[in-house]
């Protein structure tokens, strides 16, 4: 009975012990949101690096419409007139239609890649200076943790966080003089 009374006063001392251990970790901790997308469009070469990307978007798609639209009127052309065209000229023009869209997606599948292309050489320079600058400011600043405030509100992790926390501006400011 004695052992047990010991061990149930050890188990409460124990309890109490973490408790004020967590309450004074939660007093101490710092914590800030950032919007790492805003940092990264929102410095001087974020916006360069948008604008080339942004600029060879614009021609490809542009490209693209073009070779659509062809698409596009033969579908209307073999609707309109599959019903009077021999079975022979409708496979044909079926056939014509299927090359078409095949080759139409193999160049959007190059398009796609000649982007990411781009994105990786412009942009994964600046996301490299800024993952330093984060850490940096982060340690500078005794912040117990940073967070991605795109990523958390996109997975449903925080559904709150105080303005006053937000220190993306602080972080553009700081990523364009870190050059």
């Amino acid at each position: 009975m004695k052992m047990s009374r010991f061990v149930a006063l050890v188990a409460v001392s124990c309890m109490f012990c973490v408790g004020a251990l967590s309450s004074s970790v939660q007093a101490e901790s710092k914590i800030a949101f950032v919007s790492v997308q805003a940092v990264l469009f929102g410095s001087e070469d974020g916006k360069v690096a948008q604008g080339i990307i942004g600029t060879r978007q614009r021609e490809l798609q542009k490209k693209f419409e073009a070779e659509d639209a062809k698409l596009q009127a033969l579908a209307e052309e073999i609707e309109k007139s599959q019903s009077v065209w021999s079975p022979a000229v409708l496979k044909e023009k079926q056939r014509e239609a299927g090359m078409m869209n095949r080759d139409l997606k193999v160049k959007a599948d190059d398009a796609n890649y000649e982007v990411n292309e781009l994105k990786k050489k412009h942009l994964q320079p600046i996301i490299g200076r800024l993952d330093g600058v984060l850490k940096t400011f982060g340690k500078d600043n005794g912040y117990t943790m940073i967070i991605d405030s795109d990523v958390a509100s996109r997975s449903g992790m925080i559904v709150f966080g105080d303005p006053e926390l937000d220190i993306t501006e602080d972080l553009v400011k700081l990523l364009d003089a870190a050059k």
